[in-house]
Parts: C-alpha cells; structure tokens; sequence
C-alpha cells in the first residue's frame, strides 16, 4: 500500500510542477522570418526574434486595474486560436487607394473575461488586449515594457516645450534626439513614434494604433537592468481650462487616478513594433492603416484629400507685391492665384482671421465670403484654422455655419 501512496505523491508532484511551468506560444509572420513568443507565467512577456536576431526582448504586458486585479499577473491560459488573414483594405484619405492587410494571429483567452491578440506580419508585430466582462471598468495603469539585449541607439522625441507645466502636455514638435536607450532622460517622457537602430542595419519602430477613449502613449527610461523602455500614460482629464501657448490650449487643471474608464467589453489599443531591414520602406508602412478600426460612416465620397499652400509655414512672407503682406485678404488671394497656378487643392487661413476663442467673430481684415468666391473660381479650396476649444463650443453648428459659406474644412490645433 505505501508503493501506491508514495507513486500518487510522486504524480502529484509532477502536476504540481507542471502547473507551475509557464505555458509558452510561438507565432511567426507569413513569411517565416519573424517569430513572436508569449510566455504565460508570473508575469506575461512577449518578445520577437527575426531570424537569429532580437529584435525584442522578454518584455512584461499587464493592465493594472482600479479594482487592484492585475491582468497578465499569473495569467492562466483558457484557450488559444490562431487565424491567418490575406485581405485588401480600401483606404480613406491616404497615400494609397487599398493596402494589403497579410498576417498570422494568435489569441490567448485567460481566466478573468479577458485576452490578447497578438498579430505577425511580414514588416512587424502587434498585440492589444481585449475583454469580455459583464460590467464596466476603469484601469488605473498599463504595463508595456519594450526591453532590448543590446544598449541600441534610438531617435527619441523628449518632451521639452512644456504647456502650463504639465509633463503631459506638450506641442509634440521636439527634435529628435539621437541616443543610447540608457542615456534616455529619467525626469522626461518621450513619444512615438520612436525608432531604435539594431544590429545589421534593423529598425524597429514603436507604434499604437486605433487609440479610442484611451489616453496616448508616453514612454520613459526602464526599470530593469536590460536596456529598455516602458510605457506611460497620463490620468483621465477631470476638469479643464484655457491656458498654455497665448491662453488658447485647453489645458487639465487635474485628473484622476485612473487612465481609461471602459466599457466591460471592449478592445484597448495596438502596441505595435514595425521592423525594417532597409530604411526605404519605413516610408511605405502602412501598419497604423492596417490596425487602425474602419471608418463608421460608410458614405465617405466627401472627403477630398489634397494639397495645401499653408500661410503660417512661410510666416505669412511673400515679397515684391504692391500691397502689404500680413493677415489680411490680399495675401490669401496671392496665396489662392499660387495654389491655383501650382496646382493645390486648398489654402490654409491660419490663426489670426477670427477671434481665437469664438468662431463667429471674424477679424475685420478679412473678407472670407470674398475669399471663398474667388478661391471657388480658381477651383481651390479654403480650409480654417480653429483651436480645439472653440471649435467645440458648437461643433454642429459652427460646421454648418462655414458649410453653407463654402469652407472646405477646419484644420483643428492644440
């Protein structure tokens, strides 16, 4: 009797130990030059490997919610499925009419009414989190590690030209800085995209994609002893107010302790690594295009796509004309006689022909019905500048208003 105790102790052992190895899943691209691998252990990791190089390596993933449950930590496995897509997408308002949309697609579903799809293309790799759950929920923070095995070079986009103070406010105009990943600023936030220079001349691009309700992406320097990178994000905006660059930004006065409140089934971004062998192609990626949600409206014929002479670019500065070149309806017209002769579609009317905080005051230097009309006879459209504040005052309203006068669209700002 004591052989079978000792066995069924010895089995138990065994499954005990079975139960404490990490589950491991490999995805590869179509081309089988890249793999993925997730590891479902303590903590979740991804990394990614092409050919014999990494590109990434072990990086932790989770989603620390308001409730103190921590998706990722111990995450146990209920199902797997894998899916290969091979679709044309039609494209709206881009640089091509359709794109090819060819990848492999792993989903893991975990205990707790949640999972990750992770997708490997040719030219990259993707995962973001999805739920299932009855009721809603907030997430109090996001864990997205980007660790590396090497100490690389990278462009990072630092964010310097604070607005109002606020680390998370920014113009997202910042040169980028050309630096190891350690030396990476530890009382600054950087932003994508950012690109990091591996081995054999290999970029790897960090993207998101099909941000909806949910704050964008900062990065900072890693908390690990690898070289690497690791998301941050900024609080749920509570209350607002005008401030920042001339009192014109609509600047967070506080926010919560919490980044995202959603709904109990939902979808989160895509974190998203785009991997070039040659530079050139990094200018032909259309990996946001691809993860990006398709357009709600069906009815997009509307949209026109085109061109644009753009005054604040050049500082309003034309010479040798016989009028005095400013904010004012001479200058537009030059500008509308070029767009013409060049042959853009639209003039841009930058800050300065309305009142910055109400639309419906137009500043008396201008005379837009004139300028319509006589950009409609060039065959060239008008665009206005608004900031985000004002346009919001009465989107529907202000949008019908300049409609009917023959405006094209609003180029929003801050």
């Amino acid at each position: 009797m004591q052989k079978y105790y000792l066995l069924f102790a010895t089995l138990l052992a065994a499954l005990a130990l079975k139960a404490q190895q990490p589950a491991v899943y490999t995805l590869a691209s179509p081309d089988k030059k890249l793999q993925l691998t997730v590891t479902a252990g303590p903590i979740l990791q991804w990394q990614v490997q092409q050919q014999q190089q990494t590109i990434l390596a072990p990086s932790a993933i989770g989603l620390q919610l308001s409730s103190g449950e921590l998706l990722g930590k111990q995450a146990q496995v209920k199902k797997a499925t894998t899916l290969s897509v091979n679709e044309t997408i039609q494209a709206v308002a881009y640089k091509k009419q359709t794109i090819s949309n060819l990848y492999n697609q792993l989903t893991l579903q975990f205990k707790g009414d949640y999972g990750i799809v992770f997708r490997a293309y040719n030219d990259g790799v993707a995962y973001r989190f999805v739920t299932s759950r009855k009721t809603n929920f907030t997430i109090a923070n996001e864990l997205a590690e980007y660790n590396f095995d090497k100490d690389y070079r990278a462009y990072i986009p630092h964010v310097s030209d604070l607005r109002g103070g606020e680390r998370y406010s920014c113009s997202f105009e910042e040169f980028y800085t050309d630096t190891n990943i350690t030396a990476f600023n530890k009382d600054t936030l950087g932003y994508l995209p950012l690109l990091v220079k591996l081995d054999n001349n290999i970029k790897a691009v960090l993207l998101e994609a099909d941000v909806q309700n949910y704050p964008g992406m900062f990065v900072k320097a890693g908390n690990g002893h690898t070289p690497g990178l690791t998301a941050a994000f900024a609080g749920y905006p509570l209350t607002e107010k005008l401030g920042g660059y001339n009192n014109i930004n609509y600047m967070v006065s506080s926010r919560a302790d919490y980044i995202a409140a959603v709904n109990g089934t939902t979808q989160l971004p895509w974190r998203a690594i785009v991997i070039s062998e040659q530079d050139k192609t990094l200018l032909n990626n259309d990996m946001v295009q691809r993860l990006s949600a398709p357009p709600v409206q069906k009815e997009l014929s509307w949209i026109k796509p085109g061109k644009v002479a753009w005054d604040w670019w050049n500082d309003w500065n034309i010479s040798n004309v016989d009028f005095k070149a400013g904010i004012n309806t001479q200058t537009y017209q030059y500008y509308i006689d070029f767009a013409a002769a060049n042959h853009l579609e639209y003039v841009i009317l930058d800050e300065g022909w309305s009142d910055d905080w109400n639309l419906n005051i137009i500043k008396p230097v201008i005379n837009l019905q004139q300028l319509v009309a006589y950009a409609k006879q060039k065959n060239v459209g008008i665009i206005l500048w608004s900031t985000w504040y004002a346009i919001t005052r009465d989107t529907e309203a202000l949008c019908a208003k300049y409609a009917a006068m023959g405006i094209k669209g609003f180029k929003v700002d801050f």
